[in-house]
């Protein structure tokens, strides 16, 4: 007997831009880091690592316009994808990944195995499209350019370690056995409970380790030179 699950997880995090208040102004720090580090190369390639893992990369924008540091600030506010915890719009970007799963299963035997497995990670990226960016004064554009490599970065790294968790959840299921079928779907979705488990707090500890990008430079209005 051979059946064939396919379980639907959606534990995924959107990484609302951070609203802090310092010196007396409003400063938007971005959910993570804000520039490429040698780990990432190695977190980028590890999905080469797994043939059960399959990705899915969506990139898109929303525009914004304005000529001053302010005007930005504010389009991001108003328009930004991104909302914190209670539902409460921040704005600026968003990064979110969602993971389903399939295996195999053989009941033939003695004993319930599972004979393969496949992962599915959807990872969106959402960052913010300046349209003035010809037309505006250069400091500015300088200061914006610096600014959205940075998130960009950031962001990447937020998806270069969902998939990394794609290919260890792949992997958590690999050879899994029980006495019964019904034993072994258990323990399937325990395992990869675990493991997203694990995932969602890898990506909460990635942006604790990088202040939410404020060291990297995802910060607006950029400091001061």
């Amino acid at each position: 007997m051979r059946l064939r699950l396919r379980l639907d997880r959606r534990p995924t995090a959107a990484r609302a831009a951070r609203a802090v208040l310092l010196g007396g102004g409003l400063v938007l720090a971005a959910g993570g880091v804000g520039a490429q580090e040698p780990e990432d190369e190695w977190w980028a390639g590890i999905e080469k690592m797994s043939p059960g893992l399959h990705v899915i990369e969506v990139d898109s924008v929303y525009r914004i316009s304005g000529f001053t540091h302010d005007d930005i600030l504010r389009e991001m506010l108003r328009k930004g994808p991104g909302t914190d915890e209670i539902g409460v719009r921040l704005g600026l970007h968003l990064s979110q990944w969602r993971y389903s799963y399939q295996f195999g299963i053989d009941g033939g035997s003695r004993r319930c195995r599972l004979t393969e497995a496949q992962v599915l990670l959807r990872s969106t990226i959402v960052l913010p499209l300046w349209t003035n960016l010809t037309t505006a004064p250069p400091g500015i554009v300088q200061g914006w350019r610096e600014f959205v490599r940075a998130l960009d970065a950031h962001e990447r790294g937020h998806r270069n370690r969902a998939k990394a968790q794609g290919v260890f959840l792949w992997q958590s299921l690999l050879g899994l056995e029980a006495a019964d079928c019904e034993a072994l779907q258990a323990l399937a979705r325990s395992a990869a409970e675990q493991v997203l488990a694990d995932g969602r707090e890898a990506q909460l500890a990635y942006d604790r380790d990088t202040g939410h990008g404020t060291t990297q430079g995802a910060r607006w209005p950029p400091p001061p030179p």
